[in-house]
């Protein structure tokens, strides 16, 4: 986690500005003792001390951490944000980072490994009860480059949720936006024999294959500028429920093809 409760003064402070020489610092949910870590290379961060089990920082990675950082940092050069807060606790959940952007409250949240397609829905149900918009975010992805693609299952949920379109973290406050095309398989021509006798000709065409997709990329959006507020009603189609929520989606137009 990237910030703490400086104990000597109840204050919320952020590893980066904060020395070991201020300790106690405690968990901003939890309330217990956290330790405070300072590298050269990697991210200055606080942490639990072992066999303490709290859901904060769980899982994350030095990139999910830097997301974070850089997201928070960027909304700060922004004239239309205010109440910028980052890991602002929510009592059920944290967000990695709180602000009201031109009026709006948006929870960002940057997806890691630990957090399942259940937690996901349960979170955001909590958002829409607080009056609170949410935005799932993806680390950056090399595979998305390729023509062929299996999206995990929160990427298949998020694509959902959001219309058709999922966002993944580049830099900054920048988001890359991906639609996912199906992706189609060639069934090649071979001869076939219907009741052991008649010759008939199968295959020879295109099949949807029900692993993988194709991303397809839109224009990269800016958090502060290019998203708006969008009620979603509740919605379920094969494995995937979307619940009644209220989402942070990108203005552009559809980029990709039409059914």
């Amino acid at each position: 986690m990237l910030t703490a409760v400086r104990q000597s003064d109840s204050i919320k402070v952020l590893a980066r500005v904060s020395e070991k020489t201020e300790a106690p610092f405690a968990c901003p949910q939890c309330r217990r003792e956290v330790v405070l870590h300072k590298a050269q290379i990697k991210i200055h961060h606080f942490a639990h001390k072992p066999s303490v089990t709290c859901a904060v920082g769980a899982g994350e990675t030095e990139q999910h951490l830097r997301a974070k950082l850089d997201v928070f940092d960027a909304l700060r050069q922004e004239s239309n944000v205010t109440e910028l807060e980052l890991e602002r606790d929510f009592g059920t959940s944290v967000a990695d980072v709180y602000a009201r952007i031109s009026g709006t409250p948006v929870a960002v949240e940057i997806q890691r490994s630990a957090l399942s397609v259940n937690d996901i829905v349960a979170r955001t149900k909590n958002y829409h009860r607080l009056g609170v918009t949410v935005l799932w975010v993806g680390l950056p992805n090399p595979d998305l480059s390729s023509e062929r693609y299996s999206p995990r299952a929160w990427e298949k949920w998020a694509h959902a949720a959001y219309f058709g379109r999922v966002y993944y973290w580049e830099s900054g406050q920048t988001f890359r936006v991906v639609h996912f095309d199906p992706y189609l398989i060639y069934v090649p021509e071979s001869i076939g024999y219907e009741d052991g006798w008649s010759e008939q000709i199968v295959g020879g065409f295109d099949r949807t294959s029900k692993r993988w997709r194709t991303p397809r990329n839109g224009v990269p959006a800016l958090l502060a500028r290019s998203f708006q507020r969008t009620p979603r009603k509740a919605w379920s189609g094969g494995t995937v429920e979307v619940p009644e929520c209220t989402l942070y989606i990108d203005r552009q137009a559809k980029w990709w093809r039409q059914a």
